[in-house]
């Protein structure tokens, strides 16, 4: 009897909280946006400015913040040479609509050329998947080039070379691909090439000199030095290259003038170098400081510590293969440091080698266990590849040896409540809220917890902190619409929901979802009004048209009711509900219709038969005359 007398109780609210998920999260899957991305496809950075007009107003009507419309605004941004916000803009088209190929190869691309290398080929592998793309798989192979997957990078470039034939730079990334495998002959011969097309390409200048240099043709190495030197005279490192020539050949008097065309002196002691070095580093010249570093060590091979200087300068400076080489050299050489682990560790993580950095951040952490960045991300690559003991062992480190970071212990929570360990995970989120009060993520972290565990007033205290720090955080918003619900806090639910469509006042389905608190609280005018703001701001919105109809309904008015109703139905072909109304309403109709003809049927029949008696009635009277 108790458990039915429950489920009376609950069932009012367990539907009302239906209602409002399903306002929630209809939008993002409604026809209308699948086909403004559908009219998207085939426009792209070269398409006539008729043809994206056409586009963008098509879009316009359809899913006017969809994925499609982010993408449209992210090319016209690229146009004008706005790439930081047209970045933005790609990368709300991919969150909205994550099938959209050509958003994520805009985006691709432009992280590419931001330097973005890592994030930028995930964006490029995306968009290839679906639709392949010359330019998608150049990129590709300069970056798995730049990461040392020569195989990788050679199969993109092939893919690519048919549109790139005259491209000189493609043939460069090809060669230094191929020396990477140890393919001389193929990569001299793409150089060659490359420079027919190219003549000024300084990159294929010099790796075809180091190649010569190599194979010990130290005048056709030379020579091609020149050659360079004469297409940039300005270049530093050309002179340097040429001056080192020249000191193996035993030309030092030439190589004295190389030398000091490059910026330094033969001269020079190991003093004067660390001390140039440093003078570069401070003023971000790294590039230079490397220089100072290589000049040194060609002096002198043996010099200590110079080669983790060097691969800091060139980690600095971008040029992470370079930098690589030296810290492990620096290494055989047994000249090592923990932050030169550390460093490399890095280098080899965002190569994609997590073993070798995994292995060299445990290095680290051995040579110095107070290493916390080492431990961090250790920590942060066991929980990528699921290892969660591993990585709830560096961060209990961690916080063990470095107590006051919030951060490390709101991750620590993480990894408890994926673990199931929920005890150790509240503490763990309530210590990251003791050293940061104002953290957001921790609030949320521990409310979604608590509402998980059915402690709803604990969590209620975490969501409203949330909201606190931000009024606009809607998954606060909507767990904290959840609770309330449930525990029948129709009046706090109100709230909530009025100060959403406030904050949203162009969000359809924030207007929608007041609409449906009210309707189911009795207040028909303000439900009303509420649905019709919804279909002002998106006329197709199905559900408010469904709800609008249902209203109609409950008022006696049938037709606005029916018309309501249709027009949900057509928004929305898979909605049942409008289906099942409008059907209901046939159906009553239907039956009105049969029951008068019953009666207009049954009333005729009677006359029939009462002027029959009477003519039977008349019939008598004569024969008895």
């Amino acid at each position: 009897m108790n458990l039915r007398k429950n489920g009376r109780i609950c069932r009012p609210a367990l539907l009302v909280l239906g209602f409002l998920s399903c306002g929630f999260t209809w939008g993002s899957s409604l026809p209308p946006c699948d086909k403004a991305s559908e009219a998207v496809k085939e426009i792209t950075r070269q398409s006539s400015a008729d043809k994206r007009l056409e586009a963008e107003k098509k879009v316009r009507e359809l899913c006017a913040d969809g994925g499609a419309a982010h993408y449209l605004k992210g090319l016209a941004l690229e146009a004008a040479q706005r790439q930081e916000e047209a970045v933005e803009e790609y990368r709300s088209a991919v969150k909205k609509d994550p099938q959209l190929a050509e958003a994520h190869g805009r985006l691709g691309l432009l992280l590419f050329e931001k330097g973005a290398r890592e994030e930028a080929s995930v964006e490029l592998f995306e968009a290839s998947k679906s639709k392949p793309d010359p330019a998608y798989a150049k990129a590709l192979g300069d970056i798995f080039q730049a990461a040392q997957l020569y195989a990788l990078a050679l199969s993109q470039y092939e893919r690519a070379l048919p549109t790139y034939g005259n491209d000189a730079k493609l043939r460069v990334g090809m060669a230094r691909s191929y020396l990477g495998l140890g393919e001389r002959a193929k990569a001299r011969d793409l150089l060659v090439e490359a420079l027919r097309l190219d003549p000024a390409n300084l990159a294929a200048s010099l790796e075809l000199a180091e190649i010569y240099r190599g194979d010990k043709q130290y005048q056709d190495a030379l020579q091609q030095l020149k050659q360079a030197s004469a297409a940039h005279p300005d270049n530093r490192d050309i002179h340097f290259r040429l001056a080192r020539l020249l000191d193996l050949i035993g030309e030092e008097k030439l190589a004295d003038a190389q030398y000091r065309q490059a910026g330094m002196e033969r001269a020079s002691t190991p003093a004067d170098h660390l001390e140039k070095a440093a003078l570069y580093q401070q003023g971000t010249a790294f590039l230079k400081a490397a220089r100072e570093y290589e000049a040194l060590l060609l002096k002198q091979p043996d010099a200590p510590g110079v080669r983790e200087k060097l691969g800091d300068a060139l980690l600095a400076a971008g040029h992470d293969g370079e930098a690589i080489t030296a810290y492990e050299e620096a290494l055989r050489r047994k000249e090592t440091s923990s932050q030169l682990l550390y460093n490399l560790g890095t280098l080899y993580e965002r190569k994609g080698d997590l073993d070798q950095a995994i292995r060299r951040f445990s290095e680290a952490i051995r040579l110095d266990p107070e290493n916390g960045d080492a431990r961090r991300r250790l920590a942060e690559i066991h929980t990528v590849r699921g290892d969660l003991d591993a990585a709830i062992a560096q961060y209990r480190e961690l916080v063990s040896r470095h107590g006051d970071n919030p951060l490390s212990y709101y991750k620590l929570a993480r990894l408890y409540e994926q673990r199931r360990q929920y005890e150790d995970a509240i503490r763990a989120y309530s210590k990251a809220i003791e050293l940061d009060q104002d953290s957001e993520v921790a609030h949320l972290g521990i409310a979604r917890l608590y509402q998980k565990r059915k402690q709803p007033e604990q969590a209620e205290k975490h969501l409203i902190e949330v909201l606190r720090l931000d009024p606009r955080h809607a998954e606060a918003r909507e767990l904290l619409i959840s609770l309330y619900v449930k525990a029948r806090r129709y009046d706090d639910t109100e709230k909530l929901l009025k100060a959403s469509a406030e904050l949203n006042p162009e969000s359809a389905n924030d207007q929608y979802r007041l609409g449906v608190i009210y309707a189911f609280r009795g207040n028909n005018d303000g439900a009303r009004e509420q649905y019709q703001k919804a279909l002002a701001l998106k006329p197709d919105h199905a559900r408010a048209l469904n709800a609008l109809g249902k209203l109609y309904l409950r008022l006696g008015e049938k037709e606005k009711a029916r018309e309501a109703l249709a027009a949900a139905r057509k928004a929305d072909p898979d909605l049942l509900e409008p289906v099942e109304l409008l059907s209901k309403l046939d159906l009553k109709k239907a039956h009105k219709k049969q029951e008068y003809r019953k009666h207009l049927s049954k009333h005729k029949k009677g006359k029939k038969v009462s002027k029959e008696r009477k003519g039977k009635s008349k019939k008598k009277k004569k024969a008895r005359r």
